[in-house]
């Protein structure tokens, strides 16, 4: 049995049908671009965490807003809706007498609300946007301010978590402004 040697002709054209034989992804790049560009039209960085932008700023603002008005009326059902389930406890310990414990959130509250230096006189000064620091839950640091002079120490910041539901809400309930 003879072999026909592969001519040069031959060759070429078997390397031009197995270069040209697929897609070489230019037909998608631009799709792809003009994705991106138009969420960089609209504002949105592909990169930032859902809600983590002015939408997420503007809602942790009217929680921050919420929160200091449930301070102001002694509101638990409110107050204690804006603060995650898990830091209730924190609610509940600091609003109750020595050796005594309060059953919940909202009934601690009130005394809670009492003891929070400055609330009759804060406001929201800034909401400066953040992550925790695997980069995927948006923190929105709230800064305060008071319009009068406060005696003794007070809260600087609330801190908000947007949280699995998409409410905003506090982890860490603020000591630092409590009196008493």
């Amino acid at each position: 049995m003879r072999r026909l040697p592969l001519t040069p002709y031959a060759l070429a054209l078997l390397l031009t049908l197995t270069a040209c034989g697929g897609s070489d992804g230019t037909d998608e790049e631009p799709e792809q671009e003009s994705a991106e560009s138009s969420a960089e039209e609209d504002g949105q960085d592909q990169g930032a965490p859902p809600d983590g932008g002015s939408e997420g700023a503007t809602q942790a603002r009217a929680a921050a807003e919420d929160f200091l008005e449930a301070l102001r009326d002694g509101d638990g059902e409110t107050g204690c809706a804006l603060i995650a389930e898990e830091a209730h406890a924190s609610v509940a310990l600091t609003a109750t007498a020595p050796g005594t414990v309060a059953e919940s959130c909202e009934p601690a509250f009130p005394t809670y609300a009492e003891g929070f230096n400055g609330a009759d006189v804060a406001e929201i000064d800034e909401v400066e946007m953040g992550t925790d620091d695997s980069g995927e839950t948006p923190i929105a640091t709230v800064t305060l301010e008071y319009t009068a002079e406060v005696d003794g120490e007070t809260a600087d910041d609330l801190l908000f978590w947007l949280m699995d539901d998409g409410e905003w809400r506090i982890r860490t309930v603020p000591f630092g402004g409590l009196s008493g």
